[in-house]
Formats: C-alpha cells, sequence, structure tokens
C-alpha cells in the first residue's frame, strides 16, 4: 500500500475545477468589503467580483445592509444595485441616507425559485449591474454554479466595467451542502 500526501502529489490541473489549496492565491479583482478586519479576512483582501459569494444565515436574522454597505455604494459606479426576490421592498430613503443611490437600485420582486434563478442569470448576462444580490434559499449546488459560472463569463475584458459583484443570501441550514462560492 502506497500512501502519498496530497501535497506532494503532481498538481492535477484541470480547467474549470478549483482546487482547495488555491483559496489564498485569489486572482479575482476584488471590492473592498469597507471593514478593516473583514478584508483582512477575505482572500485576496475584499469581495471577489465575478465571483459567486454566499452569505449565510439563521432564518430568523435580519439581513444586514451594514455589513453590505460600502461595497454596494462602490459597486453602484460600475452599475446599478440589484435585487431579486428580497424579503421586503427596498426602504429607499434608508438607503439613500446610507449612499446607495436610489435611481441606480432595480428590485425584482418575485417569490418564484425558478423566476429569482432566471432573473438572476439574466441580469449577469446583460454584464451592466454593479452589484447582484439574490435571495436564493432553495437553491442547489448545481443552479448556482451556474450562475457562477454566469458571473465568470460576464468578465468583461475592457476596464470600463470591472464585473458584477454577486452576492447569493441563503439560510445557514445549508451549511453541510457543497458550494461552488470559491
Amino acid at each position: 500500500m502506497t500512501v502519498a500526501l496530497l501535497s506532494s502529489a503532481p498538481s492535477l490541473a484541470l480547467p474549470g475545477v478549483w482546487r482547495g489549496d488555491a483559496w489564498a492565491g485569489g486572482v479575482s479583482p476584488v471590492v473592498t468589503s469597507g471593514h478593516g478586519a473583514l478584508d483582512a479576512e477575505l482572500p485576496g483582501g475584499g469581495w471577489p467580483i465575478g465571483e459567486l459569494i454566499e452569505l449565510l444565515q439563521p432564518p430568523s436574522a435580519r439581513h444586514e445592509w451594514r455589513l453590505l454597505l460600502p461595497a454596494l455604494r462602490l459597486a453602484q459606479r460600475q452599475g446599478p444595485l440589484v435585487l431579486v426576490g428580497a424579503p421586503h421592498p427596498p426602504h429607499l430613503a434608508a438607503l439613500a441616507a446610507q449612499g446607495v443611490a436610489p435611481d441606480r437600485l432595480l428590485w425584482v420582486d418575485t417569490a418564484e425559485h425558478n423566476e429569482r434563478l432566471w432573473a438572476a442569470e439574466q441580469v449577469l448576462r446583460s454584464t451592466t449591474a454593479g452589484a447582484l444580490l439574490a435571495w436564493l434559499p432553495e437553491a442547489r449546488p448545481e443552479q448556482l454554479r451556474r450562475l457562477h459560472l454566469a458571473a465568470r463569463a460576464a468578465m468583461p475584458t475592457t476596464t470600463e466595467h470591472t464585473g458584477t459583484l454577486l452576492m447569493a443570501l441563503r439560510t445557514d441550514a445549508v451549511r453541510p451542502q457543497a458550494s461552488p462560492a470559491p
């Protein structure tokens, strides 16, 4: 019987396969979270652009906008902030008071899971959004992978637009499931 440590095994470079040891070597552009301690923990020093970011929280938790606001303000410089399937209408006055431009916010109101996935994919394909927040509590790993690949495919080759900040908000009950989010 031969036992080899994974680190001593020859590198298997398969296209489209992300390896766990590549975690710290982020190559995606990032946008700062606006929180120094969080940026220090995030690979690359911020939220990755053109990659899937999953935010998991207990079902009883309020969606914590203060964590995301600095990055959303920066992303809005690139294009509109799109909310797909948000559980409540956005409070435009409160968001405006926090520096999020209401005239650069789109709200796609749908409770149907497949419609949320479709809308999110269309936003990514348009390549015009600065940020996409999608509430996808029922998404399966293969559906999230599809969104992740759509975000990557939409990464521009010009410097006019840096790509879309893609965040999927989900319940922490999905923590044991596989995830395509790097």
